[in-house]
């Protein structure tokens, strides 16, 4: 049935109380010179956003309790704000994710009050901040110099309704599950970028990285030695180099020509300094196409490739900001890379220094060691590169570390990469629903949702990136998370442990040392049987007493490394382990065994028709003559159902060999 609608302009949706719609304060009254270190926090344009977040709940100015209840600006939960004076067609929504309970709005902000029984305050904000909506503002603009709207313009502003609540409220609930798992996908990038922070101060600031016995060395007693250049101690056998010293070559920016022109023919997405935080995991990303002559094709920039913008910043915000290419970041580009003439890419003598590399200088920049080394013409700052890098030294570790720091670093780089790709997908996904549901397009019933499930489907890549030095640990982590969901299944047996592993590590695609043989019971890993409940004692997450796992001193611990480890892959694992809490052994068996049959035949890339599979079920051990046909037809029907049907891989499982070489 086609969606109908109804329209009100939002002076007909305000809640009826004084102040429903009010501008900020007048400049004079919420200056600087009013600011303190705590308090109530101010709303200024840095919290806003075009591009379809909610609310920027950081980087606040503060006012006091006693100012804030003199201005009388409030905006609360549910409350939609918009930029007034400037960026026009900002606008965000003070949702539950809130940090503080009540904010005032600066002098260049509108607020807006919405009765809930007329308009759900979040319905109002996808279609306020749509880009037909975007436009209509901006069409608006009654500044001269300065972009400004008023009062009236929002006051008149349309916004279609559906006449059924429960359409309104599915309509919120699709396009918020998409923008939850984006921040999601953003939270964890965030965290990621704080794990590799973490490792390069340990590592290289404290000097405690893992000594020849893995333990932290100088905690461990490691040898320092004074350096006067640096003004501390450093481990013995360290240098001391300038950041020029792993520099190989730079390259310059170009910004080309806007369309094709003459020798100006080579289509590149273009790098600018307000890009640099969206190539690595932080903010958003909107390179412009330009065209460049061929003859500069040299400037291209290559994987290992470094970025600094070099003309720019503020003045709390020096130039140098820096951004890095991998092969993970070309790809999110469906055209080669060049950064601007505002930028300066440079290529590095060693290509395994690039982490290494990008925390020392980003050290610096965070440090405010760059303020120092700019340079202004024609008002514009720009960064005293060759100065720079000529003079500021570091610790010099030797190239062992360098590498054993890479190798550590880089599956938490590509994990952020395939985030953001899955946010580009998502955004896309969002953006085309959004126009779909609100214009009657795309209708949905009164029981109509999206699952996060079927969220997570947008984005098909969400391969694992673990280390092959953390892969043993990530076995256990993955078996510690399974006994901590199944340790009170009465059908959780020995048997069935390893079945639901063996079926979690495949579902998940993860490569975590597979080592699995056909066993009567189905595939199994046998090194790993023998040495989990030993692994799991040692790291204090459960013993096993009889039949029995009881939970040890860090077994709060294991949530927190699977997060780290399977987070692409969490919702499949989540749906996984749902269904089979309610399997028995035998259930579980079947399943696992037929799984590895089919994935089998994937593998030698054989054709795997149903009567076929089930015979290879057959064949796999006289044990499974208790089975019947009928059964293992249900477990294919259980793989299809769940849509965890076989993909070829891992390893093709083959029957263990006896001591004797002879196969068992």
């Amino acid at each position: 049935m086609k969606t109908e609608f109804t329209d009100k302009f939002i002076e007909e949706l305000l809640v009826n109380e004084k102040g429903a719609l009010i501008s900020g304060p007048f400049g004079s009254d919420i200056s600087s010179k009013f600011f303190t270190q705590v308090g109530v926090p101010v709303i200024r344009g840095n919290n806003l956003s075009k591009e379809n977040i909610k609310f920027i709940d950081d980087g606040f100015a503060f006012v006091s309790e006693k100012k804030a209840d003199e201005l009388d600006a409030y905006a609360i939960k549910d409350d939609i704000v918009f930029t007034a004076a400037g960026t026009i067609g900002q606008v965000g929504i003070i949702d539950e994710t809130a940090r503080y309970s009540k904010y005032i709005i600066s002098n260049k902000q509108i607020r807006v009050r919405l009765d809930k029984t007329k308009v759900l305050p979040l319905y109002a904000y996808y279609w306020l901040s749509s880009p037909w909506i975007v436009k209509n503002l901006i069409a608006k603009n009654t500044g001269s110099t300065v972009p400004l709207i008023n009062l009236g313009v929002i006051r008149k502003l349309n916004i279609r309704i559906p006449k059924q609540k429960i359409i309104e409220e599915n309509i919120v609930r699709i396009l918020s599950s998409i923008d939850d798992k984006i921040l999601l996908n953003r939270e964890i990038s965030t965290n990621l970028d704080g794990i590799a922070k973490t490792v390069y101060d340990y590592w290289f600031l404290q000097f405690d990285f893992p000594n020849s016995v893995g333990k932290p060395f100088k905690s461990s007693g490691g040898k320092m030695t004074y350096n006067s250049k640096l003004g501390c101690e450093i481990p013995e056998d360290w240098t001391v180099t300038s950041i020029t010293e792993c520099i190989d070559h730079d390259k310059s920016g170009d910004w080309g020509k806007e369309y094709p022109e003459g020798n100006n023919n080579l289509e590149v997405a273009c790098i600018r300094g307000a890009d640099i935080n969206g190539l690595n995991g932080v903010g958003e990303i909107k390179a412009p196409v330009r065209f460049i002559l061929s003859k500069n094709s040299h400037k291209l920039l290559e994987t290992h490739d470094v970025i600094v913008e070099i003309s720019g910043g503020s003045p709390t915000q020096s130039t140098g900001r820096l951004g890095f290419v991998t092969e993970e970041t070309l790809e999110r580009f469906d055209k080669p890379l060049i950064c601007s003439n505002f930028c300066k890419a440079v290529s590095l003598k060693n290509k395994k220094q690039l982490f290494h590399f990008a925390q020392s200088w980003n050290n610096a920049y965070q440090n405010g060691v760059l303020f120092g080394f700019e340079g202004k013409t024609s008002g514009i700052k720009n960064l005293l590169f060759d100065s720079f890098v000529n003079s500021y030294q570091i610790a010099g570790p030797p190239d062992h570390l360098i590498e054993q720091f890479y190798n550590l670093i880089l599956p938490f780089h590509k994990q952020q990469q395939n985030l953001l790709k899955q946010n580009l997908e998502l955004a896309q996904l969002r953006d085309w629903l959004l126009p779909m549901l609100m214009n009657g397009q795309a209708t949905v019933g009164e029981n109509a949702t999206i699952t996060e499930n079927q969220v997570n489907q947008t984005s098909q890549n969400d391969t694992l990136c673990i280390a092959p030095a953390k892969q043993g640990f990530a076995k256990q982590t993955l078996a510690g998370n399974i006994i901590s969901l199944f340790k009170d299944d009465p059908h959780f047996t020995d048997i069935k442990f390893q079945k639901v592993q063996f079926l979690a590590e495949h579902i998940a695609e993860a490569d975590l040392n597979l080592n699995y043989y056909y066993q009567a019971a189905g595939p199994y890993d046998n090194k790993f049987m023998h040495t989990i409940h030993t692994d799991l004692k040692k790291n204090q997450w459960f013993d096993k007493v009889g039949k029995k796992y009881v939970p040890l001193a860090k077994q709060n611990k294991i949530q927190e490394y699977f997060q780290g480890y399977f987070a692409p892959a969490q919702q499949k694992l989540n749906t996984l382990f749902g269904l089979l809490q309610d399997t028995t052994e035998a259930e579980a068996e079947i399943i696992a065994t037929t799984y590895a049959v089919w994935n089998n035949r994937l593998i030698e890339k054989r054709t795997s028709p149903d009567n076929e599979l089930i015979e290879d079920f057959f064949k796999w051990s006289e044990r499974k003559q208790q089975y019947s046909a009928e059964q293992v037809k249900w477990a294919l029907h259980w793989l299809r159902e769940n849509k965890f049907e076989p993909k070829g891989f891992g390893k093709l499982i083959k029957k263990a060999k006896s001591k004797s070489g002879a196969t068992a």
